[in-house]
């Protein structure tokens, strides 16, 4: 009985349909394999080192474009060669990718000189310039009362000051003073004195200042209060002009402060 419904014709338009559905499915898997390469693409070669026209020909030779995005400064590196690149060496990227590079500069950057002549010890000094991509070098002494202070600066030979601009990676000497012709005197006493006024005392008996260890919750420096010293005030206890005392700062004025004791120290002699 189904025979009648299965006609010759209907059966030629089916296979015909199926036929249609088959044909479109292959062609958009052929058009898909087509756009995207079907997982193929360009191995993205290695630049470091080349110069950006070199690097720029290597390219153009396999379909890939690039853009220079950031430089950096480096001595080791030639001028304007290829320190880093986006996407890395090997990677697969499809024809027309533009490649990202950082390149060596031609020119190394300028900072100013910190200012540290009279205010630093050489610990600090070499810290702070270290930090502006300076390098520090030998320091060099002479006659001075204050042990290790900064007493002036040297780049290529030749006295600078602050704000003097040098080439980051430059070579600074410092020199410092060796403390010769100081002697003696006792430790003063800096317990509830702010900041500003130990320093400026320090300052005014040929004594420098240390490690600052502030507390939690001071914000004003400055303004905070000493509420301990090394080395400490005591009978006996003598320091070389020169040196340095390490300052304990707290927001808070500390107990058990006297006053009396601050110009004790008027009273005591230098020792040779």
């Amino acid at each position: 009985m189904l025979k009648k419904y299965f006609t010759k014709e209907l059966m030629y338009n089916v296979l015909l349909a199926v036929g249609i559905v088959v044909m479109l499915l292959l062609i958009v898997q052929w058009s898909l394999k087509s756009y995207t390469r079907h997982g193929e693409g360009i191995a993205v070669p290695d630049l470091k080192g080349l110069n950006v026209e070199q690097s720029r020909e290597v390219l153009d030779k396999i379909g890939l474009e690039l853009q220079v995005m950031d430089s950096i400064f480096d001595t080791k590196k030639p001028p304007l060669s290829v320190v880093e690149q986006n996407p890395k060496a090997n990677a697969k990227v499809k024809s027309g990718r533009i490649i990202y590079l950082v390149v060596n500069a031609t020119n190394a950057p300028t900072t100013e000189l910190p200012d540290l002549v009279g205010r630093s010890s050489y610990k600090y000094a070499k810290m702070q310039l270290e930090s502006y991509g300076l390098v520090v070098g030998e320091p060099i002494y002479k006659p001075d009362p204050h042990l290790n202070a900064v007493i002036g600066l040297l780049v290529n030979g030749k006295p600078v000051t602050r704000k003097t601009k040098v080439t980051k990676g430059a070579s600074v000497t410092l020199i410092l003073g060796d403390g010769l012709g100081g002697g003696k005197i006792s430790v003063p006493y800096l317990l509830g004195l702010r900041y500003d006024e130990a320093e400026f005392k320090l300052k005014g008996y040929s004594l420098n200042v240390g490690a600052v260890i502030a507390d939690d919750g001071v914000v004003d420096t400055l303004g905070a209060y000493v509420y301990k010293q090394e080395p400490g005030f005591g009978k006996g206890n003598t320091i070389k002009m020169g040196e340095s005392i390490d300052l304990f700062l707290s927001k808070d004025m500390p107990e058990g402060v006297d006053p009396s004791l601050y110009d004790i120290i008027d009273s005591v002699e230098t020792e040779p």
